[in-house]
């Protein structure tokens, strides 16, 4: 059955050019023509060809028929966008910026949903159903998107309650991974001016790496999902009010072990330890489970020409989650145990100008206050009593950590258009900002009931690996301002060129992970760290006829004190404003209709990121260190995630077959150069350049009554690895006289029939 889907959608894909990007296109309006794509990038409704924004637009009825229902899979065809889940934290990096594996750090690219702020790392994981759209504006965003978008930002824009009476149901199924997912949506209007929408989903994944220590297929995925949102009008107000719950678990990442070099590959003791990449993980269990609780109240009200729109956001979080952080079979370190709690309360007021005149604005404040809890204890095992001294005395240890922080943000933003003609536009904004954050961290070293050594024995070799009893606490406040400006030209009524510069900054905070503190001497850990800037200049063309859309951007960013970990020399990170970056690139769009029933669409970016200062880089195994006392000097480097080249492509073709049915087709690629999928310069954490090819077929009704599909995701069965690097302690076993890797990699070639139906 497997062979035969692939058949079809190979023959589809072979059949059809692979030349375009498809993010947001629909069927053709007229003879070619193609249908307007309007954002609220600027707070506005606008035409995406007359945003000065370097911006990817992706609709939810491309989501939906793609099956796509995470943000991970949304960034696959985005160029300069990656989405990585690692092995303690999600990642969102945007032309090659994001934040490391520390919960301290805010997400380097803001996440909004709805208007409201998504920072943590853990809420990227949301499901993203039933979607009007998502928007990825790349390039810092300081203005309208506030603080910590300094490498862009991204805004999921859900569907509202509408007019008519909806009931609407989708379910697939994929073979070869098991994969179950059911979506419903129920609309119904109480009244002109008043009505509900209620959307559900669920979602169970069977995995594609097995687990022979566990005897399991990992990851193991179950996701719960609801959003029930009101809306009503009266008069000149308008009011939405949402709620949403997901519970989402995870048991099981798809890791492996990969290249053994040096006395790992050839000492007989390793030799349990299968580095052999065969789709086989020998972990003992990563398993994580997280509840999220929002609400959203959005409050229009029209004052004469003028517009206010009101905010409220309140967000919730728990996660829990247990890593086996040694990646193998042993219990080496038998469990790192994470939780996380994070409760965050928003609101933004702005008034807006209307559009018609030749002066328009948008005025604005924003408060948010949050409260963030978080616990980790790393275990040692009892593989530790069969290694020699002094090994054998952290067998049945840990280290217990706790930390809290509490940040409270004040914001006043504006941002203004002048129209000097009909054709020249000029556009100045700032945004002051004043955040304070207050935190506490705590670390203890614990033996259990087993172990016979002396504490202070077990605190000795503890200290070895620089992990040591601490307690530390701080507080700061940090303002900062943060202007923007660009200039528009209109060549001809299609044609724009425009260019802008923009500052940037992401707040400072505190160092959850750090295993000491910054006065222990000999191995100083860390606390405090200072925000990150960017200056960003960028220009470009947009140009939108009746079935030719294109836009063309370049841009050249400068980024200081960059937030960085730094590895300790031990078992462990401290984060420091560790270097410099210059970032440059072109990124180019285009959409073509090509009569009634063919679109093509495209994007490609080119990529050019050089640290210009950081000298605090971990060393790869087998290298000497070159800048005191054990560092490597990564100045002239690229970053991780970070490739040269990256694109998508795609055809989309609909075709009336019968009577009141249509057929459509979609062939896509996803590619990308070669990049390095580690923090550390190693060779042997790199993936090679690669295309990613997809297809969906489809029969159904022309009224999208009903319709059936089968949709192709990595046809080629490409081997990616999304993270990687040296597997913990390999080295420290082996007296850094060998080395093994580790890494997550992508999923695997999958197929899946998918059912929908509306009335």
């Amino acid at each position: 059955m497997k062979k035969i889907l692939v058949a079809i959608l190979a023959g589809t894909a072979l059949g059809c050019p692979q030349l375009a990007f498809a993010q947001d296109a629909e069927a053709p309006v007229e003879e070619g023509e193609l249908e307007e794509i309007v954002v609220t990038a600027q707070k506005r409704s606008e035409s995406i060809s007359r945003v000065p924004i370097s911006i990817a637009a992706v609709s939810g009825e491309k989501l939906a028929a793609m099956g796509t229902a995470n943000m991970e899979q949304v960034a696959s065809s985005v160029p300069n966008l990656r989405i990585t889940q690692t092995g303690i934290a999600n990642r969102i990096s945007i032309r090659g910026i994001s934040s490391g594996d520390n919960k301290g750090f805010e997400q380097s690219a803001a996440m909004f949903i709805d208007g409201v702020y998504y920072g943590r790392d853990q809420l990227i994981r949301m499901p993203i159903v039933d979607v009007q759209r998502i928007e990825v504006l790349r390039g810092p965003q300081p203005t309208l998107f506030g603080k910590n978008a300094i490498a862009g930002a991204i805004s999921v824009v859900n569907r509202e309650p509408g007019r008519d009476v909806e009931v609407q149901g989708i379910a697939s199924y994929e073979f070869e991974h098991r994969e179950t997912q059911l979506t419903g949506v129920v609309n119904v209007p109480f009244s002109d001016n008043a009505g509900m929408r209620v959307v559900g989903y669920y979602r169970k994944f069977g995995g594609y790496m097995f687990n022979t220590t566990l005897n399991r297929d990992d990851p193991n995925a179950t996701t719960y999902f609801f959003r029930g949102t009101l809306k009503a009008e009266s008069g000149p107000v308008a009011a939405s009010l949402k709620m949403e719950y997901a519970d989402f678990e995870t048991l099981g990442q798809p890791r492996e072990n990969f290249t053994a070099r040096g006395t790992y590959a050839t000492n007989p003791f390793f030799s349990s330890v299968e580095t052999n990449l065969d789709w086989r993980s020998q972990n003992s269990g990563f398993d994580s489970r997280t509840k999220v609780f929002n609400t959203t109240l959005g409050v229009k009200i029209a004052a004469g020409e003028h517009s206010i729109d009101l905010t409220s956001g309140y967000v919730h979080y728990s996660a829990k989650e247990r890593l086996d952080v040694d990646y193998i079979q042993h219990n080496i370190l038998d469990a790192t145990n994470q939780a996380e709690t994070y409760d965050q309360l928003s609101q933004e007021v702005r008034l807006t100008s209307p559009d018609n005149g030749k002066f328009k604005y948008i005025i604005g404040g924003y408060y948010q206050s949050s409260r963030l809890s978080a616990e980790d204890y790393v275990i040692f095992g009892s593989f530790m009593n069969s290694l020699p001294m002094p090994f054998r005395v952290l067998a049945d240890t840990r280290s217990e950590r706790q930390f809290k922080q509490t940040s409270e943000l004040w914001s006043a933003f504006a941002q203004g258009t002048l129209s000097i003609t009909e054709q020249l536009r000029i556009t100045a904004g700032v945004r002051f900002n004043s955040e304070s954050k207050s935190g506490d961290r705590n670390l203890v070293i614990v033996k259990g009931p087993t172990n016979i050594f002396p504490i202070a024995n077990v605190r000795a070799v503890w200290s070895a690996l620089r992990v040591v009893d601490h307690s530390i606490s701080g507080s700061f406040t940090e303002n900062s301002t943060t202007p923007m400006a660009n200039i528009q030209f209109d060549v001809t009524s299609e044609l724009m060129l425009y260019g802008s510069y923009a500052r940037g900054v992401k707040a400072g905070g505190f160092d959850i992970r750090s295993n000491a503190l910054p006065t222990t001497p000999g191995f100083p850990g860390a606390f405090q760290f200072r925000p990150e800037k960017a200056d960003n200049f960028e220009g470009g063309l947009k140009y939108k006829s009746r079935n030719v859309q294109l836009a063309l951007s370049y841009y050249h960013t400068k980024y200081k004190d960059l937030q960085t970990n730094v590895f300790d020399g031990g078992i462990g990170f401290n984060v420091n404003n560790a270097s410099a970056a210059k970032v440059q690139g072109i990124e180019a769009e285009a959409r073509v209709g090509i009569g009634r029933s063919l679109q093509l669409s495209g994007s490609v970016a080119y990529l050019d990121f050089k640290y210009t200062d950081w000298k605090q880089g971990q060393c790869p195994y087998g290298f000497t260190p070159n800048v005191a006392p054990n560092f490597c000097d990564y100045t002239g480097a690229s970053a991780t995630f970070a490739p040269k080249w990256s694109g998508s492509a795609a055809i989309d073709f609909n075709q009336p077959v019968a009577e009141n049915m249509k057929f459509t087709a979609n062939v896509n690629v996803d590619f990308s150069s070669r990049y390095r999928a580690g923090n550390v310069l190693d060779t042997f954490t790199e993936q090679a350049p690669y295309a990613k090819l997809g297809a969906r077929i489809a029969v159904g009704a022309d009224d999208g009554q009903w319709e059936i599909a089968l949709v192709g995701r990595n046809l080629t069965n490409q081997r990616i690895v999304l993270t990687a690097g040296q597997l913990p302690l390999s080295t420290t076993l082996t007296g850094n006289t060998g080395v093994a890797y580790t890494g997550i990699f992508d999923r695997t070639r999958n197929i899946a029939v998918q059912v929908q139906g509306k009335f």
